[in-house]
């Protein structure tokens, strides 16, 4: 019962950055939603591709116009693509081509499915089509939540969850999860063994993980930990090679290490758009693209799949 009551009382406290001051407005725009009359809403349809697109048929022009107009308060969208209509919201990362990558190694049929970092639920939206129980996406940025509670609005999908917490609340989870998604995380991490390890003790056994990592070239059991900022990201703190990635892994407890993939990541993925803002993956490499502005090697991505036995 204390940690029930502890994870009410963090949640609580995630709760009120919905308050902050910069925060206020885009609640409040949030909250325009609802002068859409119901009848308008009626037979909206979701169809999961590329795009995660809805079709509302009934929707009004002007009723449209206050969706355009809200969708672009929440500016900027980092992950998508999605389609509500005609309005197309180009994320600054084509998710698609993560997504698809790793589509064929999911296996969520009546699973309990979460996605650590899950910004605004591109990848649960997506996850939708393979049929899980639940999905529980997590994610402390208000701004996130919102985007996610925008096209939520419209899904009404009842087995997704969003929860205003990082991947260190996953300690109130222990062995509850059958797949956890861990993607764009790790580096993040000052201390990446404790993340895997949050990740390994909340899933139930025979559970699965896919994680990916920003990777360095090499064969030694080494990682990169930049001294100040990496690609303009001032919080990245441990790069390493696909050998020590894998060893991280194994010293957490995880079998059967399966590596989907190791790619570059490329202009046609991370791009600005109008729904970005600010800078993008071409203003963070050197003209040449082989190296990051301050000479690190230009972001690479490993994609490793793993389980709790």
């Amino acid at each position: 019962m204390t940690q029930e009551r502890d994870l009410e009382c963090l949640r609580a406290e995630r709760k009120r950055t919905l308050g902050f001051k910069n925060i206020l407005p885009l609640v409040a725009q949030l909250e325009r939603l609802k002068m859409i009359p119901q009848s308008q809403l009626q037979g909206a349809k979701v169809f999961y591709g590329d795009f995660v697109r809805l079709e509302i048929p009934h929707l009004s022009a002007e009723s449209f116009a206050l969706v355009c107009e809200v969708a672009r308060a929440l500016i900027p969208w980092r992950k998508g693509p999605f389609i509500l209509n005609t309005l197309e919201i180009q994320s600054e990362w084509n998710s698609a081509i993560k997504y698809n990558l790793l589509a064929p190694h999911l296996h969520l049929s009546g699973k309990v499915v979460g996605d650590i970092g899950c910004n605004n639920g591109y990848y649960m939206f997506r996850a939708v089509e393979h049929n899980p129980a639940q999905i529980v996406g997590f994610d402390p940025v208000p701004l996130c939540f919102l985007q996610y509670q925008f096209l939520q609005f419209f899904v009404q999908e009842s087995r997704l969850q969003y929860e205003l917490l990082g991947i260190e609340e996953l300690s109130f989870f222990a062995t509850q999860f059958d797949v956890l998604l861990c993607l764009g995380v790790l580096y993040h991490r000052k201390s990446p063994l404790d993340a895997i390890k949050l990740v390994y003790n909340a899933l139930k056994s025979g559970g699965e993980a896919i994680f990916d990592s920003l990777i360095i070239d090499g064969e030694q059991e080494i990682a990169l930990c930049p001294m100040g900022r990496y690609a303009k990201m001032p919080n990245v703190y441990f790069i390493p090679t696909l050998r020590t990635f894998e060893g991280w892994l194994v010293k957490c407890g995880f079998k059967e290490i399966v590596v989907i993939a190791t790619l570059k990541t490329a202009f046609d993925e991370q791009r600005k758009t109008q729904w970005s803002s600010g800078e993008s993956l071409e203003d963070f490499l050197e003209p040449s693209g082989e190296r990051t502005i301050e000479g690190y090697p230009a972001p690479k991505r490993a994609y490793l799949k793993a389980k709790k036995l």
